[in-house]
C-alpha cells in the first residue's frame, strides 16, 4: 500500500506543481545571478573609468565636462592631439594639451596617414605632431583607430615651419 501511495503522489498535480515551481525558482535564480554578474562588470568598468576620468577627459585640469578651451576645437576623451614624446610599439606616448601625457595603443587595424598617404607605425618618430582618434580603454589609454601626422605644431599653434621634420 505504501508503494501505491508514493506512485500516486509522484503522478499527482501537486507533485508536478512542486517540480515546476522548483524549476522556475532555479531559472529565476540563474537569471538573477547573470544580472548580478553583468552589473558587477559594469560597475568595475565605471569605477576604473572614474579613477581615470580627469586624465581622460580633462587634460587641461579644469575645463568643465572635458571640453577643450574656447576656440581650440580638438579631440577630447576619444582622441589626442600633440607631439610624440616616446615610441615603444604598440604604445606611443603623446604630450597633449596642458602637457598631459596620453598613451596611444597602435593596433593592427589602426590607420596611420601622412596627408593622403598611408604610412606604417614604424614611420612615426619622436617629435612628430599627430592627431589621434580612437576609443579609451578601461585604464585610460586610447586604442587608436586613426592616427594622422600633421604639419609641425607651430603651424597649428601659431608660427613657422610648414611640414613635419623628417
Amino acid at each position: 500500500m505504501d508503494i501505491k501511495m508514493y506512485k500516486d503522489f509522484f503522478r499527482s498535480k501537486i507533485f508536478s506543481g512542486i517540480i515546476i515551481g522548483i524549476g522556475v525558482l532555479i531559472i529565476v535564480g540563474v537569471i538573477f545571478q547573470a544580472g548580478k554578474f553583468v552589473g558587477l562588470k559594469k560597475a568595475e568598468f565605471s569605477g576604473r573609468m572614474g579613477d581615470n576620468y580627469s586624465r581622460i577627459f580633462d587634460g587641461q585640469g579644469g575645463e568643465m565636462m572635458g571640453l577643450p578651451p574656447i576656440g581650440l576645437d580638438l579631440p577630447g576623451g576619444h582622441g589626442s592631439v600633440g607631439k610624440i614624446i616616446k615610441i615603444d610599439l604598440p604604445k606611443v606616448v603623446v604630450e597633449d594639451r596642458g602637457n598631459v601625457e596620453k598613451v596611444i595603443i597602435v593596433g593592427g587595424k589602426t590607420l596611420i596617414r601622412e596627408f593622403r598617404d598611408e604610412i606604417k607605425s614604424s614611420d612615426l618618430e619622436v617629435g612628430d605632431f599627430i592627431v589621434v582618434l580612437g576609443k579609451p580603454n578601461n585604464i585610460g589609454e586610447i586604442e587608436a583607430d586613426l592616427i594622422r601626422t600633421m604639419p609641425d605644431s607651430s603651424l597649428i599653434m601659431g608660427t613657422s615651419s610648414l611640414f613635419r621634420k623628417k
